[in-house]
């Protein structure tokens, strides 16, 4: 048991320390710790560099097997944007160069809510309700992929999550 606690020690005062030395960039510097190893695929650098700019927002997810777990490993992820609490996750909807998936955190793993073809979706919005958000992404044939967002002011994650349909036909980079 001393074990345990010595390494959430340990871990807790290296978090502090990352804090201290980075400030408002201490999410991002951990994030880009813990991305993984320089030879990783072109969709987990890819996811993790969308990630860093949801910085700000106020969720936790355990998001470090998604990219292999439910991306092919030559997607390019434009975008995510985090929806709100469901369950106990927060589910993300990812942009690809070749898709838009909504996924969620099981016990098992990631799990493909929704998705569809990226050359089948028209547009995106968000709906604004009383207490909450919606983000719709259009759909050609077939139904709306949907999720629900929490904050009542726009985020600029949903603004550009509307936008990467459009952006999509950018070459790889």
């Amino acid at each position: 048991m001393g074990k345990g606690i010595d390494r959430l020690r340990d871990a807790a005062a290296l978090q502090e320390q990352i804090r201290a030395r980075h400030g408002e960039d201490a999410d991002a510097e951990m994030a880009e710790t813990v991305a993984g190893p320089p030879g990783a695929s072109r969709a987990e650098a890819t996811y993790r560099r969308a990630m860093r700019r949801n910085q700000g927002l106020r969720f936790r997810a355990s998001d470090l097997t998604l990219p292999e777990q439910v991306l092919c490993p030559e997607e390019t992820v434009y975008e995510v944007a985090v929806g709100a609490q469901r369950s106990d996750t927060f589910p993300p909807l990812i942009v690809t160069d070749q898709r838009v998936l909504h996924v969620m955190d099981r016990l098992r793993g990631w799990t493909v809510l929704e998705e569809a073809p990226a050359a089948s979706i028209t547009g995106a919005e968000r709906e604004e309700r009383s207490l909450s958000g919606r983000l719709r992404v259009h759909v050609r044939d077939g139904r709306d992929l949907t999720m629900k967002v929490t904050e009542q002011r726009p985020r600029p994650g949903g603004r550009r999550v509307a936008a990467a349909p459009r952006r999509r036909r950018r070459p790889p980079l």
